[in-house]
């Protein structure tokens, strides 16, 4: 048996995969920098981790809806 071939026809999909990565930076950069702000002034390590820990989950749940999102219209 032979597997099948991909089709040269078919475009790649790589504008979505690059608007889905630059997007999930975005809202990353975007809640860390107002986590940091919003937290108290003399920050330590933990303040760093939650800020990190909330925006890289923003930023996992935008890639997520953008993937869902996006194969509800075909």
């Amino acid at each position: 048996m032979t597997a099948p071939t991909p089709k040269r026809d078919e475009k790649p999909r790589s504008r979505r995969v690059i608007a889905l990565a630059a997007s999930a930076c975005l809202v990353f950069a975007t809640f860390a920098i107002a986590l940091i702000r919003v937290l108290p002034p003399p920050h330590g390590r933990a303040d760093y981790l939650i800020a990190g820990t909330l925006s890289t989950l923003a930023a996992l749940i935008t890639i997520f809806a953008g993937l869902v999102l996006s194969r509800r219209k075909r």
